[in-house]
């Protein structure tokens, strides 16, 4: 039974270098709920593989990491065909407009500013959980 439980788990992949940040995070998804299994890469090269082979319903992913960038680790999430549906969720420091657009122009599917509220976050994970089961039951 407890094996049915875990594989029935939502995995949220969390792709940040700051793991105060990633705790934090962790911690603002599990709270209230045993529906989700957070796991987490340092960086980009770590994170996109982490997520071709972990295939998670969401990753949360920050703009500014060593070696690469959030938008660069975006764009080829998004051009590769096992990771393209999988929606991501943009983690920046900066209010610039700019920077936002820059993370939808790459694919993510929204843009949080830091700090965030839990509820923010958690609220933001659910619509990107409901667009991503709505993208993966259209045909490519």
């Amino acid at each position: 039974m407890t094996e049915t439980k875990e594989s029935s788990k939502k995995k949220i992949l969390i792709i940040d270098d700051e793991e105060d940040l990633c705790v934090l995070a962790t911690h603002a998804l599990t709270l209230d709920r045993s529906d989700l299994e957070v796991i987490s890469a340092k960086d980009g090269p770590s994170g996109i593989r982490r997520a071709q082979a972990e295939q998670p319903a969401v990753i949360i992913l920050d703009v500014m990491m060593p070696k690469m960038d959030g938008y660069e680790v975006c764009r080829l999430l998004k051009a590769d065909p096992t990771t393209r549906d999988i929606p991501v969720i943009m983690l920046t420091a900066s209010s610039d407009p700019h920077l936002n657009r820059k993370a939808f122009d790459a694919g993510a599917v929204a843009c949080l500013t830091k700090p965030y509220r839990k509820s923010t976050l958690a609220n933001t994970v659910d619509m990107a959980l409901a667009s991503g089961e709505r993208s993966r039951g259209r045909p490519h």
